[in-house]
Order: structure tokens, then sequence, then C-alpha cells
């Protein structure tokens, strides 16, 4: 099987080709898109055409839902939904946690609970279990970072392998070798090739608001 890789969830767009059982082939990130996928798509065409890959020959895409930037989600689906119309291919929706825990070497003991920076004072977070498709313990919520440890270890048992840039908010430490500390196109691609596409739709995962609001301008006046 052939895989696409999307992530355009954290500060960087990345993209990366998959092969044979999670094979990497390639691998590429640039700044992410901030309005259009001007930038998104020239890095996919030319990361397939460094690889000598056709895209119609791709079998499946993978693409990040979430939670992270409203704009770089918005951007990365909707080219992935496009793609993948185009192409006639399965699209599969991976959230940046999923992803961040299915980084965690296998041979570590314990759930998986990345906990990614969600800036306001806030941290991203969510529980998975260790091996393939990273079966989801706990959903992705945004929880103030003060109270993140706490409520984190109230609602999971022991052992826990802490992985992500949230950690330091939180006062937590990652382990030693537990993974990265944001989402990658690597490892949304090798999920998109373990999770059955009809159970994981390309739906973002927002969890909160986008922090901008229309201002109150009252009731509008009536004129004769």
């Amino acid at each position: 099987m052939r895989v696409l890789g999307i992530e355009t969830s954290t500060s960087q767009a990345g993209v990366a080709l998959l092969e044979g059982g999670g094979k990497l082939v390639l691998e590429r990130a640039s700044a992410r898109p901030k309005q259009s996928a001007e930038r998104l798509l020239p890095l996919i065409a030319a990361l397939l055409a460094e690889a000598g890959w056709p895209a119609s020959s791709l079998d499946r895409i993978g693409v990040s839902i979430g939670p992270g930037s409203f704009t770089g989600l918005r951007v990365g689906i909707a080219c992935a939904q496009g793609l993948s119309l185009g192409l006639g291919i399965p699209l599969v929706g991976v959230t940046s946690l999923r992803a961040m825990a299915r980084a965690v070497p296998e041979t570590l003991p314990g759930l998986r609970v990345p906990v990614l920076d969600a800036r306001r004072a806030e941290v991203f977070a969510g529980a998975y279990e260790a091996g393939p498709r990273a079966a989801e313990r706990l959903a992705p919520f945004a929880v103030a970072a003060e109270l993140a440890a706490e409520r984190l270890r109230a609602e999971l048992p022991e052992p826990l392998v802490w992985v992500g840039s949230g950690l330091t908010l939180c006062g937590l430490q990652t382990a030693a070798a537990s993974g990265a500390d944001e989402p990658s196109a690597f490892w949304v691609g090798l999920l998109a090739e373990e999770l059955e596409p009809s159970e994981h739709p390309p739906v973002p995962v927002y969890v909160r608001d986008a922090g901008a609001t229309l201002p109150d301008l009252g009731t509008p006046a009536v004129t004769e």
C-alpha cells in the first residue's frame, strides 16, 4: 500500500510518503500555509516527483484532524479531500494526539498521554493505548495547563507515558525516548494505513472555539 500523510495542525505543514507496512519513503515539512493550499500542494507534488510516484499510484491518504490550528486544519483537510476525491482513494482522519501517541516506542509500558501546547495557557490532551492503531482511551480535550496533570492522573491508571510540547507548561517531564513533541506526517500516514477509513472520517476536532467572536453591535436602528 502507498500512503500519503498530511499534517498541518501545528506550526509546520508536513507531508510523508509511506509504502509496504509503514516504510518511510520520503518526508518533508515547511512553514504552515496560512490562508490557502498554495504551499501545501506544491510540497506534495515535489515529494511525489522525488519519489518517482505518480499521484495515481497512491492507495490511501491520511490527514491530521486536530486538535490544533484552525487555519492549518482547514487547509490540510480541504487539500486531502480534494486529492482523495480526484484520485478516488480512501481518506482517513487522524487526530494529532493519536499520531503523537503512535510515535511512542511500543517497548514503553503504560498508556500514552500526549500533551500539546494549545496557547492561551491551555493544553490539548488525550490518552491512547500502545501499538498499532493506538486505540483511544481518553478523547482529546482542552484544559488549563495548571490543571492538566491533576485531571489526567485522576482519570487514567498508571503507568503513564507523557509526551508532547505542552508538558513543560504542566510541570511534567517526558519519558526518555518517548516520541516526538508534535505530530508528524509519517505517523499520520502510518495510522491511516492501520485504521479503517469508514470509522475515521476527516472531520476536524477543534475541542474549543476559535477564540475570536464578532462584537455585539446591538439592535440595528430601523429607518422609515
